[in-house]
């Protein structure tokens, strides 16, 4: 596992820090554009995963990496976990990186050539806790995604999973969209996102809700890797 993981990293170390110099000019951009560092933190966490997964898997198909990882004393497991470990590591990265900016921007916004309603609603938004929330959100909803679509790149290449997964995604809705109404009709759903939303406007309940989300996110990432490693095993390469 260790072996798999360096071997990741070691593809897209270099490229780390391109995307952190990237990130802090994206940042500084974002975040005054919308006026928010909030959302800028959060869109900078959702980004992550997707660029990624396609970063590896574009090395994959490009330099043939996969035939030449098949000849080290790696086990398939071991690959596909190895790779799952390093989009949850990357994104941690540069969500944290994320948050230093905005929490940089919020102390220099003042001194910053800005229109007055830009400076203080940066300079207010300068929370740590409420920033952890906005990266943990963001990174959470595309981590799912992510869940859901990396064990068809792992196990039939980026080229053709591209073909596959949108079959796979509108055949998935459209199956599970009657299975949710029924389940839902038969909660009390409105009186429970009543209550859900009353907990969520509640700013100390802020981190316990992402950190809940989170927490479901990971559950269905580690499944998927599980997954992951079945298909992967069975891949001719």
């Amino acid at each position: 596992m260790k072996a798999a993981f360096l071997c990741e990293f070691a593809t897209i170390r270099n490229i780390l820090i391109q995307w952190a110099i990237l990130y802090l000019i994206l940042g500084v951009v974002v975040g005054i554009a919308m006026e928010s560092s909030v959302a800028m933190v959060a869109c900078i966490a959702a980004m992550t995963p997707f660029l990624t997964v396609f970063t590896l898997s574009g090395y994959d198909a490009v330099n043939g990496w996969e035939s030449f990882r098949a000849c080290l004393p790696i086990s398939r497991g071991a690959v596909a976990f190895g790779r799952y470990v390093v989009v949850l590591l990357v994104t941690i990265m540069m969500a944290a990186l994320a948050i230093v900016v905005a929490l940089v921007l919020a102390q220099v916004a003042p001194a910053l050539p800005l229109p007055e309603g830009t400076a203080a609603n940066l300079a207010a938004e300068s929370d740590p806790a409420t920033l952890i929330a906005a990266a943990m959100a963001g990174a959470s909803i595309i981590l799912f995604v992510t869940a859901l679509i990396l064990p068809f790149i792992l196990r039939f290449g980026m080229n053709k999973a591209m073909r596959i997964i949108p079959i796979v995604m509108v055949l998935a809705v459209v199956v599970a969209i009657p299975v949710l109404g029924d389940v839902l009709a038969q909660l009390s759903v409105i009186d429970w996102v009543a209550d859900l939303i009353a907990f969520a406007e509640d700013e100390s309940n802020l981190i316990a809700l992402t950190g809940a989300i989170a927490g479901a996110v990971l559950i269905v990432y580690a499944a998927s890797g599980l997954l992951a490693a079945r298909l992967y095993r069975s891949k001719e390469l």
